[in-house]
């Protein structure tokens, strides 16, 4: 009785395994299916271009599988309430205005998800001299970051917003020749979590030489540095015809972090982006 007991069990024992062995290559089987769905989905483009450009700027649309069919179009300003076609592309092409390219691929009938790429012309080619020191880590697009038009918005960890840990912010725009100035604004952001204050003033001085400046306008922050909200601030001035060939921008530091913040003492930062006159 013993013997036949011991038999069935080891039977059973048999049966289980095999169905467990049958389980786990269905789950691999499975695995494997998923594996290769992961694979064979359709990659969206890449499209490159300088985002910031002079005159012109060629733009390049490429897949990760070669034989992808990719399709495009662009909108700038003249024609982005018009309907327009998808365009096969073949090769670069060479854009001249600020322009917004959106770009697809096809396979076997099925479409990747579109993607998006703005491309900006300067609006103008004015050098800026920046005489306070970046902090490496927020530069955003470089030199011409605060002249460039494209305004920063709360989402500053996109990178479109230059950085000045612990001093005040400088800087000297030449507009190449004399301007008639009656419109200034320059913009900050608040974000205290993240060490960012806006500045506590911000003056704006005019010269014609770049060594006598004269004071045009003082403005003073009026947002409390306790307040949790991430923010902008503009701080603009409207002014009577003013003739200048340079502007400078001085910001002033809103020092250490005080005492009823977490991280009392810390040194601040100033994140600056677009600097408009007119």
């Amino acid at each position: 009785m013993k013997k036949g007991l011991l038999a069935l069990s080891l039977l059973l024992i048999q049966v289980m395994n095999a169905q467990n062995h049958s389980q786990d290559i269905n789950t691999v089987k499975g695995t494997e299916d998923l594996i290769s769905t992961v694979q064979e989905a359709i990659v969206p483009p890449i499209i490159k271009a300088d985002r910031i450009f002079d005159f012109s700027t060629k733009v390049e649309i490429s897949s990760q599988n070669p034989g992808d069919k990719i399709y495009y179009i662009t909108l700038d300003a003249g024609n982005v309430n018009k309907k327009k076609k998808f365009t096969a592309y073949k090769k670069p092409f060479t854009i001249s205005k600020t322009t917004q390219v959106q770009a697809y691929v096809e396979r076997k009938r099925e479409k990747s998800v579109m993607v998006t790429a703005s491309f900006n012309r300067r609006p103008n080619y004015w050098e800026i001299t920046t005489l306070s020191k970046v902090n490496p880590q927020y530069t955003a697009t470089g030199k011409f970051a605060l002249i460039d038009g494209i305004k920063g918005d709360l989402d500053w960890k996109k990178g479109d917003w230059q950085g000045y840990l612990g001093q005040n912010f400088e800087a000297v725009i030449d507009f190449q020749s004399p301007l008639q100035i009656t419109h200034i604004t320059s913009t900050y952001l608040q974000d205290h979590k993240s060490l960012i204050l806006i500045p506590k003033k911000v003056e704006y001085f005019a010269s014609m030489n770049a060594k006598d400046f004269f004071l045009l306008d003082t403005i003073d922050n009026d947002i409390d540095t306790k307040d949790e909200k991430i923010q902008t601030k503009d701080f603009t001035t409207e002014i009577l015809p003013t003739e200048a060939r340079y502007l400078k921008v001085k910001a002033y530091y809103s020092g250490k972090l005080p005492g009823w913040h977490q991280k009392t003492g810390g040194e601040t930062y100033i994140f600056v982006d677009e600097i408009s006159v007119r």
